[in-house]
């Protein structure tokens, strides 16, 4: 082999090694909230707040009597992981679009906020009609939420079905 066959090679392999994908870097505790308004019958579809800790708390949607039901507690690690991975690659700065906070008729709108550490929180808004222009991040984040937010009450242990 030539010496520029060898030096073109290793210099391949160096340059190489830096195209690898980078770690998703730690942002800290964090904490956030998922609200819903809207629909038929334009009490959304419940609200949800979760920390790095793994502390949640729902609130269901508003009976007819105005009254809300909700529960708190801790979610199992096979709920958490999902969610804080989701937080972990989530790039707020690209949530900023207006044109998601357009609704339709009787679509169901959502507002999250999320904090990092003692940051200001950053906000999003969408509706159902505008959830395909999501960023991807938002989009992987906001649905592992609602998956969570059908489950309501029940932070149980997804091999069992049972809750807590």
């Amino acid at each position: 082999m030539s010496h520029f066959s060898i030096i073109f090679l290793t210099l391949l392999l160096v340059l190489s090694g830096s195209c690898g994908v980078e770690p998703v870097p730690q942002k800290g505790p964090w904490s956030l909230k998922l609200t819903t308004s809207g629909g038929f019958a334009g009490v959304g579809t419940g609200n949800l707040s979760v920390d790095s800790k793994g502390r949640i708390i729902y609130e269901s949607p508003s009976s007819p009597d105005r009254t809300r039901k909700g529960c708190n507690g801790t979610l199992y690690k096979e709920r958490f992981d999902p969610i804080n991975d989701a937080v972990s690659r989530a790039n707020p700065k690209e949530w900023n679009d207006p044109g998601l906070n357009v609704a339709a008729p009787d679509a169901f709108g959502y507002k999250l906020e999320l904090r990092f550490g003692s940051e200001s929180s950053t906000t999003a808004q969408w509706y159902d009609n505008t959830k395909d222009k999501l960023p991807d991040d938002l989009r992987r984040l906001s649905e592992v939420l609602l998956e969570q937010m059908k489950r309501e009450c029940s932070p149980g242990d997804p091999k069992s079905g049972k809750p807590e």
